[in-house]
């Protein structure tokens, strides 16, 4: 994969620029998928170019982009992304766009592929922050990852242990997930993760935390609350994400999920993975007898 070129690539389909100005250090920082060496893509030069063809100013090695599928011009001082027809489209902030100037931390998704705009006197700082951001947090659910929450998991259970505090574990799955993406495609499937968590996010509380663990599974820690606390929450998180369907660009789509819970009073000893597993049992009987529920 080439990042830049030695000379800028302008054609027919490429309107000069009046006033090209830039100011120094913007940069883009692909944060999905998630990788630290090559990540880092200065704009630099007054147009870069992103798709699958060889000869743009960065070739994307993704099917869901289009051989020239948007471009990031310079003008005025200011940065524009603009879509070059692409069959896909270009988002920025989860919003497809046509034309879209940038500013200082927007997401732009490209096929399958999320960057992070970066502008500032403290772009260094920024970057560290989000390749920070990155190895925490999913980037296309804006959820923290597998990783993150096994960490934070196991210090809750050790924490619960050593003071009895109570802690619970819900486990989330979409039903049908598969069928949606066999439907609808890649994207769709895309558009109906970002738009279930981020109504999920909505409901959770300060001290809860919500992860991404699996392709459509999720899990969330809820600390200190009792069981029919616990299932409250289960039942209204099934309730949420069913009351409306998700806007997509293929048009709104209906989605539910199915979820299982486990929770501990903090008495005895116990681990992380003893709670999964309870919750992954009760996740199973959910799906087995009918979805669409909550079973703890």
């Amino acid at each position: 994969m080439r990042h830049t070129v030695p000379i800028l690539r302008l054609d027919d389909e490429s309107t000069p620029l009046e006033d090209a100005s830039r100011p120094d250090g913007a940069c883009l920082v692909k944060i999905y998928p998630a990788v630290v060496i090559g990540s880092l893509i200065p704009l630099d030069r007054d147009e870069y170019i992103f798709g699958r063809d060889s000869g743009c100013e960065y070739e994307l090695t993704d099917d869901f982009a289009s051989r020239r599928h948007a471009s990031f011009r310079w003008q005025g001082g200011e940065c524009f992304v603009v879509d070059l027809g692409s069959m896909n489209g270009t988002y920025v902030n989860n919003q497809r766009v046509t034309q879209q100037q940038l500013c200082n931390g927007d997401q732009i998704r490209i096929g399958s592929h999320i960057f992070k705009f970066l502008v500032s006197d403290q772009v260094e700082a920024m970057y560290h922050e989000a390749v920070f951001e990155m190895m925490t947090v999913d980037a296309l659910t804006q959820t923290y990852n597998r990783r993150y929450f096994d960490d934070v998991f196991n210090r809750e259970v050790n924490r619960s242990i050593r003071y009895e505090r109570s802690l619970g574990l819900l486990i989330l799955d979409i039903d049908n997930f598969k069928q949606h993406n066999d439907t609808y495609g890649h994207l769709v499937g895309d558009d109906l993760l970002s738009g279930m968590c981020e109504r999920i996010s909505s409901r959770i509380r300060g001290d809860e935390v919500f992860a991404r663990i699996g392709g459509e599974e999720f899990a969330l820690a809820v600390v200190e609350s009792t069981k029919e606390e616990l299932d409250a929450i289960g039942r209204q998180l099934c309730d949420l994400v069913s009351q409306d369907p998700f806007p997509t660009s293929h048009g709104e789509i209906q989605l539910t999920i199915s979820a299982g819970g486990a929770h501990t009073c903090g008495l005895g000893s116990f681990a992380a993975k003893d709670l999964f597993e309870v919750a992954d049992a009760n996740l199973y009987r959910a799906k087995q007898s009918g979805r669409n529920q909550y079973l703890g």
